[in-house]
């Protein structure tokens, strides 16, 4: 039976996971941006997606073999349509900063990935259920909730314009009207990959009857959405290889020997299996979230990433020059999002106890 309270817990567990992901980066300075994207890409987009459904999938080729063809594709493509939010999102950070930037997709995300999913799903087209989920008590203490956690991500967001403001890390290039709009495609492409998961239900289904546990089930679409969206990200990498001249660097690091390149591929295998355990700790957590509102999921996901990216942040001492007003504003932001979180939970563990029809 779905528990909400395990599902809030598991999906922090993802959200914990990911914000992690980048902190083995910092040892890999000797590799060019798109050396270190495309190794952790192949490990968290294709390689583990991959051997995570084998692992946890009874009879996975059985499963390929039941499931639509038109759902692997459809799940596919929207999940190359996510990798262009991530590359999105990286220029945005050149106009705008990583702090202002990052509130601003993942807020969108959050909202549109949530949402819209009420009122439109690509397997099924225009399903308008957004006024029935929230009709009743239940629902309109997620929708509440939901609301809450866009309001903390937006003081998270303003906390950390401030910081980057006070320290100078503002970008050279810094440009308003640029970098926004940029921020809002990316949290808008972003929020497909919610889609590419639900287009690929009938894989999902297709797990199920062939005996895959409920909590494992949706492994059975990351090698589709996942690698939809390392196609995407293997094509620029290439690109920037090219005109960058970095290729080499996969091979053999600038005045280093091998045993160091194994190292930076060490560090890739771990940035990857961190980003990998965000999906495989969400379906866990979206399975245990119940079929009522479980299309809390998503946007428990995202204000939860941005929580645990600024606890990374204060772990770092990132915020240790910051300003007493930039702190305090974070420290709100954080809050909300814990409240926001509880919410949510409650008002899925209600919708469990009174389902919606």
């Amino acid at each position: 039976m779905a528990d909400p309270v395990i599902g809030a817990a598991l999906h922090s567990i993802g959200a914990l996971s990911s914000s992690s992901c980048y902190t083995p980066q910092k040892k890999t300075k000797l590799w060019a941006w798109e050396s270190y994207w495309i190794s952790q890409a192949t490990f968290a987009w294709l390689i583990l997606p991959i051997v995570g459904a084998f692992l946890t999938i009874p009879n996975y080729m059985d499963v390929l073999a039941a499931s639509p063809t038109d759902a692997m594709l459809r799940s596919f493509a929207l999940g190359a349509i996510y990798g262009v939010g991530g590359l999105t999102f990286g220029l945005g950070i050149r106009y705008i900063g990583f702090s202002l930037n990052y509130a601003i997709a993942i807020g969108i995300s959050a909202g549109l990935g949530t949402i819209f999913p009420l009122i439109w799903t690509p397997n099924e087209g225009f399903v308008w259920l957004i006024f029935d989920k929230f009709s009743t008590l239940p629902g309109q203490i997620v929708l509440a909730g939901i609301l809450l956690s866009l309001v903390g991500i937006f003081f998270c967001g303003w906390a950390g314009a401030l910081r980057e403001k006070s320290q100078g890390d503002v970008p050279s290039q810094f440009s308003f009207k640029t970098g926004v709009p940029l921020a809002i495609i990316a949290g808008t492409l972003s929020a497909v990959f919610n889609f590419a998961l639900l287009a690929g239900q009938p894989i999902e289904q297709a797990a199920l009857d062939a005996g895959a546990n409920d909590l494992m089930k949706m492994n059975a679409i990351y090698p589709f959405s996942n690698g939809g969206a390392f196609l995407t990200n293997f094509i620029w990498c290439v690109f920037l290889f090219r005109r960058n001249r970095t290729g080499s660097q996969l091979f053999r690091l600038p005045g280093q020997g091998g045993g160091k390149l194994a190292f930076y591929y060490l560090m890739a295998l771990l940035s990857g299996t961190f980003w990998y355990f965000q999906f495989f700790f969400y379906g866990m957590g979206h399975a245990n979230m119940g079929d009522t509102y479980g299309f809390t999921s998503w946007g428990l996901h995202m204000s939860m990433l941005i929580l645990f990216s600024n606890i990374f942040g204060t772990v770092f001492r990132e915020w240790e020059n910051a300003g007493k007003l930039s702190k305090r504003i974070l420290h709100i932001g954080m809050l909300i999002i814990v409240a926001s979180t509880l919410v949510i939970t409650y008002g899925n563990y209600l919708g469990q106890q009174t389902p919606v029809h």
